[in-house]
C-alpha cells in the first residue's frame, strides 16, 4: 500500500509527462506535470523523502500542495544552473571586526553545488587551520541544501543565508533559487 510516480517519456522527445498514482488501487490521483529528459523516477523518490514531504494520498494533502511539493522537486532535479550561492569566509581575532579573505560566488544545479576549501587562500592556512574551514565549509553546504530542499519556494520569509563559526574563522553563505516558478 504506496503511492508511487508514473512518468510518460517518448525517447524521441526532449519531454514526457509525470504524475502520482496509488499503487493498492491502481488509480491516479494529483495534478500532472511537464518533465524534462532529466527527469528520474529514483531522484524523486529520494528528494520527496528527503524534504520530509507528506504522502500526497493523504487527505490533508491539497492538490495546490502536491503541485507546490512536486514543481520545486523538479526545479531542483533539472540540471539547469539555477541556484546561484556566495561563499564568504571570514577570520576575526575577537576584538575587531571579521576580516573576509575568500570569497567565492557559484552558479549551478541542486546536484553540483557545493562549495570546497581546496583553493590557494585557503589552502595556505595552517593545517589545523584549514581543517576548521574545511570543515565549516561542508557542514555548511550540507545546511544550505537543506534549507533550499525544505524551505517552501513561495514563503516570502525562507532561509536564504547561513552563518557557521569555529576558532575564530566565520563561512557564511548566501543563496537564491532562480526562477522557481
Amino acid at each position: 500500500m504506496a503511492w508511487e510516480v508514473w512518468s510518460d517519456t517518448d525517447s524521441n522527445r526532449s519531454y514526457g509527462q509525470m504524475g502520482f498514482f496509488c499503487n493498492t488501487a491502481d488509480v491516479s490521483f494529483g495534478p500532472v506535470f511537464m518533465t524534462d529528459s532529466y527527469f528520474d523516477k529514483g531522484e524523486f523518490y529520494k528528494l520527496w523523502d528527503k524534504a520530509g514531504f507528506k504522502d500526497p494520498r493523504k487527505r490533508d494533502v491539497t492538490d495546490a500542495d502536491i503541485s507546490k511539493q512536486t514543481r520545486h522537486i523538479l526545479n531542483l532535479m533539472s540540471w539547469d544552473d539555477n541556484i546561484i550561492a556566495t561563499l564568504k569566509v571570514s577570520r576575526s581575532d575577537g576584538v575587531n571586526a571579521p576580516v573576509v579573505f575568500f570569497e567565492q560566488t557559484s552558479k549551478d544545479c541542486f546536484s553540483n553545488l557545493d562549495f570546497s576549501a581546496f583553493h590557494e587562500p585557503l589552502e595556505a592556512l595552517e593545517e589545523a587551520d584549514f581543517t576548521t574551514v574545511e570543515d565549516l565549509i561542508m557542514e555548511s553546504n550540507d545546511t544550505m541544501k537543506y534549507y533550499i530542499l525544505h524551505e517552501d519556494p513561495y514563503d516570502d520569509d525562507r532561509k536564504t543565508s547561513l552563518k557557521e563559526q569555529h576558532d575564530g574563522f566565520i563561512v557564511e553563505i548566501e543563496w537564491k533559487v532562480l526562477d522557481e516558478y
